[in-house]
Order: C-alpha cells, then structure tokens, then sequence
C-alpha cells in the first residue's frame, strides 16, 4: 500500500510511529507523537489508518472503528512508575488572565486511565463531577471553572489502569483524595513552570510516588530532615573532557545546552537535543577516523533511542557502539566517523 501525507504509521523495524507530514520518493517523513519529523524509507512504514479523502462518504461508524483499532506509541520507560495530575491553569486560555481557571487531567503513563472524580461530602457520600478514560501519554480537558465557583473542598479521585490488545502488569486501582483550596489560585506565586505546559500551571499528583508518600507520613520536623536528605544526593555526574584530539565528548544533557527549560515541552527538550547531536555530526564530517562520544544518560532511554534512530537512518555510513562503560556506565554512544 502506498504511503502517503496524512496516514498514520508504524514503523516496521523498530518501535514508534505517527502521522506522514509529507512523502519524498522513497523517503517518508513521519511526525512522532513528540511533535518532530523522522525521516523513514516508505517500504519500513506499515499503515494503521490512511488518510480519509474528503469526498469518500465514509460513515461516521467506520471512521469510530478505525480510531478504536489504532494502537498508541509507547514511550520507552519503567512501566511500573505511572503518573497521573490534576492541572490547574489560570486564565480562560494562555496569556488570557480572567478569573477563571480551566482544569485538565494529565496522563504521564503508557496505561489507558479509566477515572472519576467526585466531591467527597461530610457524611461519607459522593457527588460525580468528571468521569471518563484519558489516553496513554495524553492530556485531557475536564472543565473551566471561575475561582469562586471551586471553595474549599475534596476531590475523591479513583483510577484504574489498562492496556488495549497487550497484556500488562495488574498494578491496584488508585483512590486518592486531593483537598481542593481555592483562596490559593488567587496568589501569582502558586503557579509554577513545569515539564507539561507552555504556561505556569498548578500540579497535584494523583499516582504518588514514594518520596511524596513518605512526606505524608512524617512530621513537620520529620519532613524537613528528609528534604535535606534530597538535597544532599550527589548530583548527575560530570564527566572530565579529555584532551585527545582522536576523540570529541559532547554532552547533550538539555542542563548543558541552555540556561533554563522553563516554557519548553518534552518534545521540544529533545527536539534541541538531536540539533546539537547533528551539528556536531556536520562539524565532523569530513574528520575521517575521530570517535565522538555523545552523552546522553540512562533517563527514561528516549534521548538514546532517538539519538541512534538517527544513526541508523541519516548517519549509515558510521559506525556507533556503546561507550566505554567504565567511563560512561550505559548513558553514552560512541561514534566513529
């Protein structure tokens, strides 16, 4: 079946996909679910769904049974560490200041979240206010409400986690319950820069994780020693650059690109990350024989899996292989030009 600009992809020899911005001869480029292109050869492109023409009449059932069949990309990560946020954003639309708030679901998980989100009265009983199943990897938008309209109340937030087609890990339904304050979305302060949004944004955390959960259990003297103990963990490691001038090390930790990621997503984080990797690339090109050790840590193994996609599909003609592990551990790819 031939590839064209609007269907929706997967790639046939390793994992990922996306949606064809537009095709060159053989060459289709493919616009992943981080919002960048990559570049893939037509005949390792398998189509899920194709592009529906305007005129083909189809009926709104077969396009619903399309959208059902379609298996969602996978970020690489530990399956076992979901999150899941309410968001909280302050205006009726970015840069709109009002005295509204509009209030979102994050999923940060490769799960299907099925969820209900209910006030939780005095007697015990609930009152529904959102329900619904939130995408992997996705946001969603719950509602937009002024700051008035909130008091002071409690959300009883339960989930349950699934996949679609595949087995997975039988991890215990959520039930959480958040306590809503409204006087403090009024203070500019609150909202905060953050790795989801554009704009500042207020997050609070439905899947907890095991920091968070040990802070609700301690007391305030308590919670203040664990902090210093955060604090106190040796930071990520600084690797020495070394004067050969056979070998080249570039760090693409985004903390040694730019001065702050404040405003920036995920996809645009990486996005800048494999520009430093390809100009160093083009720098390089013509020094025939000079190993160049490309930084990229261990992480969630994203920034690496991108990295060498690029190796094998623009970069052929080099060889890569892992870096020399008693000096990188595993977060670093060593080139040879």
């Amino acid at each position: 079946m031939a590839v064209k600009a609007g269907d929706i992809v997967r790639f046939l020899d390793s994992n990922g996909g996306g949606t064809v911005v537009r095709v060159d001869g053989r060459l289709a480029y493919v616009e992943d679910e981080d919002g960048f292109e990559v570049p893939v050869l037509t005949n390792e492109c398998v189509v899920i769904k194709n592009e529906q023409p305007k005129s083909s009449g189809a009926s709104q059932e077969e396009v619903v049974e399309e959208e059902e069949d379609y298996e969602f990309t996978e970020e690489l990560g530990d399956d076992s560490s979901p999150q899941f946020y309410i968001a909280f954003l302050s205006g009726d639309k970015p840069g709109q200041a009002s005295g509204n708030l509009r209030i979102q679901a994050i999923n940060d998980s490769n799960y299907f979240v099925f969820y209900t989100i209910s006030n939780l009265r005095k007697d015990g009983d609930l009152d529904l206010f959102y329900h619904g199943t939130v995408e992997p990897n996705t946001k969603v938008a719950l509602d937009k409400l002024a700051v008035n309209q909130l008091d002071d109340r409690k959300w009883q937030i339960n989930l349950t986690l699934f996949k679609k087609g595949k087995t997975y890990a039988n991890l215990a339904p959520v039930s959480e319950v958040i306590k809503i304050k409204a006087p403090r979305f009024l203070k500019d302060n609150v909202f905060a820069d953050n790795a989801y949004y554009h704009e500042k944004a207020v997050l609070m955390p439905v899947i907890k994780g095991e920091f968070e959960r040990k802070l609700e259990a301690l007391s305030d003297k308590e919670i203040n020693k664990v902090i210093r103990e955060k604090e106190s963990q040796p930071k990520r490691k600084k690797y020495a650059r070394r004067d050969e001038p056979a070998l080249l090390e570039v760090d693409l930790h985004i903390d040694e690109l730019i001065d702050t990621t404040a405003g920036l997503s995920k996809g645009e984080i990486i996005n800048l990350q494999l520009d430093k990797f390809k100009q160093v690339m083009k720098d390089n090109e013509k020094n025939k024989g000079r190993k160049v050790v490309f930084i990229h840590g261990v992480g969630n193994g994203k920034l690496k899996t991108e990295v060498r996609k690029l190796l094998d599909r623009q970069y052929k003609k080099h060889v890569y292989q892992d870096a020399s592990f008693q000096e990188y551990g595993y977060g670093a790819t060593m080139v040879i030009i």
